[in-house]
This record gives C-alpha cells, structure tokens and sequence, in this order.
C-alpha cells in the first residue's frame, strides 16, 4: 500500500506544535525508517482512522487498545512512535466534522487549541506528576487540568489527549509511587476508550515481573504488541 506523504495544512501544523513532539522528528516518514514499516501500525492507524478505536463501541479488542513497542535498545522504537503519530495527523481529514467523528470530540471542542495527539517520556510523566505537590494553587490548577487530559478525565474535553505516545518506560526508578502512576495512568485511558502507544526496552513477557501481576495481565488486553527490531517487525 502507498503510504500518504506529508501535508503542510494549518491544522495539522498546529496538531503536531501542540504536541510535545521533538523537533528532531517532524517531517518524519515511513520512507525514513532503516527497518520494515511495521504491518501492526498500518493496521492500527487504519482502524483508528476508521472510527474503531477512539472511544468507539461494542469494539472489544480494538475499542481504546493502544500499541506496546518492545525490543532492545538502539532499534528505533521511538522513531516508530512519533511517527505513528505523525502519519496520524497528516491522514486526518481536511473537513473539521470528519476529523471530529475520528476523534470523538464533543460539538465545539475540537480546534487549535485541542490535544489530539501528545508525546512524552514516562520519566517526563512522573516529574509532571511529582510537580504537582509543590506547586502553588494557580499553578497546581494548570498541572491538574493538564494531568487529568492525559489521563482522559478533563472537564474540557478538548484536552482530553486521544492518542498519547509513552516513550522510554522502564527507565524510571522502581518504586511504589512509580508503579501506581504506570497502572493508573494506561488503564484509566483504556478505560474511557482512549488508546496508548507505548515504548519500552522491557519484553512483555516481563511485564508482570517489573510492575506486578495486575500489569503484567493488562498489558495483554490494553495493547497490540510490536517487536522492534533490526531483522524484521512482527506481531507475537
């Protein structure tokens, strides 16, 4: 299949300025990539572009379901991350209500002010979160609202982020705390329909392991697997 090439229209500008994507990414292709274009996100940006994904219905399976890019170091997950949300973006479409059917945003909340796609570390995400104790009350009203759009829990929906890239989980410190905001954060979202890409150098089969029994079983209902890596990319 031929892939869509980037387009420059201001809305999908702003898309990805609101994002949090490095700048070293933007541009980013398929055509880029050293290794195979994996057929599992071809099929996931398909079907969330189909409308059967973000907060679809009666989808099990597929309704909410994010993907997990595991593998070794050095392999690239990242770059297959951002640029599942950049082709996201770029195949949109144009006409403001149809891309408001993909995103299941409320009449009048999606606009360049929205969230559609977001990217950061998991590392980033518990600074974010350990910020909150700290801050001063205006301040902690900014980092909430913030907070509760990642989770999928804000009141203004258009901050609600649809699709949330996760990147380097796995690299943060063992703790309790830590823990919490892993399982708190990727089932509340899976809960209100809302999928998670995320990246790891942590197998799968480790999951369990690393972040307890109760992770260790979600990972298999909350994502379709992807294993990076320099041979091939298949689905397992």
């Amino acid at each position: 299949m031929a892939l869509p090439k980037q387009t420059t229209s201001t809305k999908q500008h702003w898309t990805i300025k609101n994002s949090n994507i490095p700048s070293r990414f933007f541009g980013l292709t398929p055509e880029d990539l050293e290794t195979n274009y994996p057929r599992e996100i071809e099929s996931f940006l398909l079907k969330t572009l189909e409308g059967k994904v973000i907060k679809a219905w009666g989808g099990l399976g597929t309704t909410g379901v994010g993907l997990l890019l595991d593998g070794d170091p050095g392999l690239g997950k990242t770059s297959f991350a951002v640029m599942t949300l950049l082709e996201f973006v770029r195949r949109l479409p144009d006409e403001k209500e149809e891309a408001q059917k993909v995103l299941q945003y409320k009449q009048g909340s999606y606009g360049l002010n929205s969230r559609p796609v977001y990217y950061m570390t998991f590392p980033d995400f518990i600074h974010r979160k350990k910020a909150l104790f700290d801050a001063d009350s205006a301040e902690k009203a900014t980092l909430q609202a913030e907070m509760n759009g990642f989770h999928g829990q804000s009141e203004d929906d258009s901050k609600n982020v649809r699709l949330l890239v996760i990147d380097d989980l796995g690299k943060e410190v063992d703790t309790e705390y830590n823990h919490a905001g892993i399982d708190e954060l990727f089932r509340s979202r899976y809960d209100k329909a809302l999928p998670t890409i995320v990246t790891t150098n942590v197998a799968r089969e480790e999951w369990g392991k690393r972040w307890g029994d109760a992770m260790g079983s979600f990972v298999y209902e909350g994502f379709k697997r992807v294993i990076i890596n320099t041979q091939d990319n298949r689905r397992a």
